[in-house]
């Protein structure tokens, strides 16, 4: 999959005639990027092979012969060409292991059964997935009263934990063999083995495609180095996700600051994310902030650059804000477009979009004196919320400097030539901190 940009440039008019041996998409932008949400077909088509070849191992797990011929078939299906007798070789099969188990997980429910990870080891014969040991774990003690109990806050002796480390490893043996025991035709464990493999492949079947396109999806995720080597990976320099949030805005007199909207978005995963800003209003800037550490997310040539959105707690707030300028704005509409590698995209901390705000406007005159204050103002809150502090000057060459101070220390600040705005603030109801005194 290719994408190609069109630039044309003519006094009158221009008509393109554009021929092509495979189907393709023209347009602008709102035509193109859709077809680039879709996997391309070579993606597409390796992961209905691994999902295939993982039904051949499924289909066959009760016949010896035809199991290694499986397995060998499934080795060679997920593991990309040349990669085999190389060092990347084993960090791929565990990678491969691990999100089989998260598909398992997926298709089953979170809590999958003891049959299912008995499965999913004698298909693998993978015992050290983390994934897996931990949710047997978990499973466990949540079938005791007490798991702990008195042993909780004692110290074992030297032998309680040599008995320990050796009940251990021949609990491990009997595992082992036991799931090794599944492999052979014939046998009770590989019966069970089979018949929950079946049901597993059952549920699978119903969303085969997307099973399949999870997957290896997944796979790419973990950024192991062996996914390069897969031909669709060529692909990914041209896949995107993306989700527009839109709104309106009231009639604007001349020469009026106003907020568009201002919303917590949070990110489920670490993700390289590009927000665009669709307006007709001449003047306009979106600012995006960390509210874990309160930093504005870079900017470039008056745009929020493109980079890695870490997962954090409190989320990211966007806010956009605009300016008219001698001619009155008459009332439109916005569309903010987040634009991702892939999916899950950032979400909204509420159902929609809200853009009414409550508006305080203080208008003063500038006094010059020794300290260079403009003004400074007490702000009492009777109810802790987020807010905006903006603050202009009729002299539009003047360079201003807008804190925000807690018992004089600075908590927030941001500079600027003739406007100033700290896009987003956490203001404390005094209640909050009379008690925290």
């Amino acid at each position: 999959r290719h994408i190609l940009l069109f630039t044309v440039s003519s006094p009158i008019g221009h008509h393109i005639h554009l021929c092509s041996m495979v189907p393709c998409v023209f347009g602008e932008e709102d035509i193109v990027i859709p077809c680039l949400e879709k996997e391309s077909y070579r993606f597409t088509e390796q992961a209905t092979a691994i999902l295939k070849a993982i039904g051949n191992v499924i289909d066959n797990f009760s016949s010896k012969p035809e199991l290694s011929k499986a397995l060998k078939e499934l080795e060679l299906t997920h593991c990309p060409p040349g990669l085999h007798g190389t060092g990347m070789a084993e960090e791929h099969f565990k990678v491969f292991n691990s999100v089989f188990w998260c598909l398992i997980k997926n298709v089953l429910g979170k809590k999958a059964p003891y049959s299912c990870k008995f499965a999913f080891r004698s298909f693998t014969l993978d015992f050290d997935n983390t994934e897996v040991s931990e949710d047997d774990i978990v499973s466990s003690e949540s079938c005791l009263k007490n798991p702990l109990g008195s042993w909780q806050s004692q110290i074992p002796t030297s032998e309680e934990a040599a008995a320990t480390l050796k009940l251990q490893a021949i609990w491990r043996g009997t595992y082992v063999r036991k799931v090794l025991n599944s492999r052979k035709p014939g046998t009770k464990e590989n019966a069970n083995v089979q018949e929950t493999l079946q049901n597993l492949w059952t549920a699978i079947e119903l969303n085969f495609e997307q099973c399949a396109v999870m997957l290896l999806r997944e796979m790419f995720k973990r950024n192991c180095k062996s996914i390069e080597k897969f031909p669709c990976y060529e692909d990914e320099w041209c896949k995107m996700s993306f989700a527009d949030y839109n709104g309106s805005y009231a009639d604007q007199p001349p020469n009026t600051w106003f907020m568009l909207f201002r919303e917590i978005f949070f990110v489920p995963e670490d993700m390289l994310i590009v927000p665009k800003m669709y307006t007709t209003i001449p003047s306009f800037r979106l600012h995006v902030v960390d509210n874990d550490t309160l930093q504005e997310m870079p900017h470039v040539f008056f745009k929020v650059a493109p980079c890695v959105y870490p997962k954090n707690k409190k989320g990211y707030t966007f806010m956009a804000e605009a300016r008219t300028g001698d001619l009155p704005v008459a009332a439109g509409k916005w569309r903010l477009r987040l634009i991702g590698s892939h999916s899950p995209l950032p979400f909204l901390s509420r159902e929609a979009v809200y853009n009414i705000y409550s508006i305080k406007e203080i208008r003063e005159y500038y006094i010059p004196n020794d300290e260079h204050i403009m003004f400074r103002y007490s702000v009492k809150a009777a109810a802790s919320h987020i807010a905006t502090v903006q603050v202009q000057t009729s002299k539009p060459d003047v360079f201003v400097k807008l804190q925000v101070l807690d018992n004089e220390e600075e908590i927030s600040s941001v500079t600027g030539k003739g406007h100033a705005v700290i896009p987003t603030f956490n203001f404390l109801s005094n209640e909050m901190l009379s008690s925290s005194q």
